[in-house]
């Protein structure tokens, strides 16, 4: 019954949203985006209020092209391990269920990767600040990216300002700045087209993997913390070394702020951010 009661809600919620103009937002296609629900201590069920910032989201991407999307749970330190994983993927399941109701009267979602993660640790010893801590680590993270974004091969499609393109066949070694050898010849056809293509002015944006809140990532090299940077400083000096022009080319490093919510190989990557197509 509180089931159905949701549910009920969830229409009457959407039906608001989508006859209020000027409270829907509008959501790039080509950016991944990223919201987070929270929970009250040892459970599942989603509040109200929290199930209405869901609606909003769900509504405001309603119109972009899934190519994935990815729900993930989580608990506070709080409960032995098992009770927490479990506690976890309770809370991602229903999420996901949500998310289905949603999706189902539009198109169908494409959810690749639905788990709990269990506990987040926590390092502070200050007490007020452990308890915030710990609300905010009772929550699921769903992660959206869009078709344009992980397209495979970029250089074969048409390209237009504003574009974001991750390039899925340039991965990176854990904790380097270099690439892994089979990517070798990906970059040298990329090189190959941005050499033609004169035309496109371009940023490169470097991530990382496997770090908390977002943060940068040390480079084993150097021991510096700017691997996000330096990975797209590398691709950036590979291009004009092959010929592009440096004038057309940026580069900067976003460190883990933007995670796609797959494996730590798709994170460890670097995108070009479509600047500018002179005419």
């Amino acid at each position: 019954m509180k089931n159905l009661s949701y549910i009920l809600l969830f229409i009457v919620s959407v039906n608001n949203f989508v006859n209020a103009n000027n409270t829907t937002l509008k959501t790039k296609s080509s950016k991944v985006v990223k919201h987070d629900v929270y929970f009250d201590t040892d459970k599942h069920q989603i509040t109200k209020e929290e199930f209405t910032k869901l609606v909003q989201f769900l509504n405001e991407t309603k119109d972009v092209d899934i190519e994935r999307m990815s729900i993930v749970g989580y608990c506070d330190d709080r409960g032995n391990a098992n009770y927490n994983k479990t506690l976890s993927n309770k809370r991602a399941e229903a999420i996901k269920k949500i998310i289905i109701s949603y999706r189902n009267s539009t198109k169908q979602p494409e959810i690749l990767n639905v788990k709990g993660k269990g506990e987040v640790a926590l390092n502070t010893k200050e007490e007020a600040l452990f308890k915030e801590l710990r609300a905010l680590n009772r929550k699921v993270t769903i992660v959206i990216a869009p078709k344009k974004l992980i397209a495979g091969s970029f250089f074969a499609e048409d390209v237009n300002k504003g574009d974001l393109i991750n390039l899925k066949s340039l991965n990176f070694v854990l904790g380097y700045r270099y690439l892994t050898p089979e990517s070798k010849k990906a970059l040298q056809e990329l090189a190959d087209f941005l050499v033609k293509r004169t035309d496109i002015f371009f940023t490169i944006n470097g991530h990382v993997c496997c770090t908390e809140n977002g943060r940068e990532s040390r480079d084993r090299e150097t021991g510096k913390l700017n691997l996000s940077v330096v990975r797209a400083k590398y691709i950036r000096d590979y291009l004009v070394k092959a010929g592009v022009d440096a004038k057309r080319v940026r580069y900067q490093g976003l460190a883990g702020k933007y995670n796609l919510g797959g494996s730590t190989k798709e994170d460890r990557r670097v995108e070009i951010l479509i600047r500018h197509i002179s005419k």
